[in-house]
């Protein structure tokens, strides 16, 4: 009698343990579908793609805020455009009036009070009026080639970091099952790595709303700065304020690059999961691994959420 509890015992013990093994290969797979997914999603449609997030990595001319370009709508580029055009751009105008005016009257008292004064101010300050007159006019073009340089860089980096389908290197599940019932693992141990299996998962789809989130942040961001831009780039034309208008270049670089950094953390994140899933299946410990993967997602968050101050900082915008 007692041998056959113990054999009743045992047999729900391997059950158990079969069951915690399945669930972790089942859990990595779900882990890896969502990564996956979300390099899909990444792909830039100016390089054959039309993902989640494609249109938040492409140039902000093709934004309309729907999953798919080829569902239609308007895009946000070319209200900003009218507003910035039919509104902005008068203001601007009246702004660089007072500019160039005041401009012109430093010249003149720089010149010791007019009895310096020469030719050559008059034909400097016009030429200046002229190219003023040109960027405020042009400003929201001039953006446009701004911002066509970073969503280059973002389309060429994704394409070289993850391939012509943004995909992930796949990923043999059978390995992996076969690896954790080689490693006779105890009960406790193969517990504490469905927990971390699960947190993981719960990091990536945490990562996945992260990434949202920035880049709809910094969509919205790139609107405003546009809708406003003609002001800004009056103040180029003086000597006194054209730090405001440098200032406003270098953020537009910032936002146009941030797309980038973003990939790059990405393409660093897939790496490190593809390298720790290839290091369990060689039967190293599954649970310093699960360890090191979990804290690399929790970096990859922080790193998501901080890519705008990280791209800010090196083009020194404030």
């Amino acid at each position: 009698m007692a041998n056959v509890v113990d054999d009743f015992l045992d047999g729900i013990a391997d059950w158990f343990v079969d069951t915690m093994k399945e669930l972790i290969t089942d859990q990595i797979e779900f882990g890896f579908n969502i990564l996956n997914t979300l390099m899909t999603a990444t792909y830039v449609k100016a390089t054959g793609s039309d993902g989640w997030f494609a249109s938040f990595f492409a140039h902000p001319a093709e934004f309309t805020g729907l999953a798919s370009s080829s569902s239609g709508g308007t895009t946000i580029w070319s209200i900003i455009e009218t507003l910035c055009n039919n509104i902005v751009v008068p203001i601007a105008g009246f702004i660089l009036a007072i500019v160039l005016v005041n401009d012109l009257i430093q010249m003149c008292i720089r010149g010791n009070s007019f009895r310096e004064v020469d030719v050559d101010f008059f034909i400097k300050w016009i030429i200046k009026s002229l190219c003023g007159i040109i960027l405020v006019a042009n400003t929201y073009y001039i953006a446009s080639g701004l911002f066509a340089f970073g969503t280059e860089v973002t389309a060429n980096g994704i394409t070289t970091l993850f391939g012509r389908n943004g995909t992930l290197q796949q990923i043999d599940l059978t390995q992996l099952h076969n690896a954790l019932t080689n490693g006779n693992y105890s009960v406790g141990e193969l517990l504490m790595v469905s927990g971390l299996t699960s947190f993981i998962v719960i990091i990536m789809a945490i990562f996945m709303a992260a990434v949202i989130l920035v880049m709809a942040s910094r969509i919205i961001e790139v609107f405003m700065c546009l809708s406003i831009s003609p002001i800004p780039m009056t103040t180029l034309m003086n000597e006194e304020w054209g730090h405001i208008g440098k200032s406003w270049i270098r953020g537009v670089l910032a936002l146009s690059f941030q797309g980038f950094f973003i990939v790059v953390a990405m393409a660093i994140f897939k790496t490190t999961f593809n390298n720790i899933v290839s290091t369990i299946i060689s039967g190293d410990s599954i649970i310093t691994n699960m360890v090191i993967l979990t804290g690399y997602a929790a970096a990859l968050i922080f790193t998501v959420l901080r890519s705008g101050s990280i791209s800010k900082s090196i083009f020194s915008a404030a």
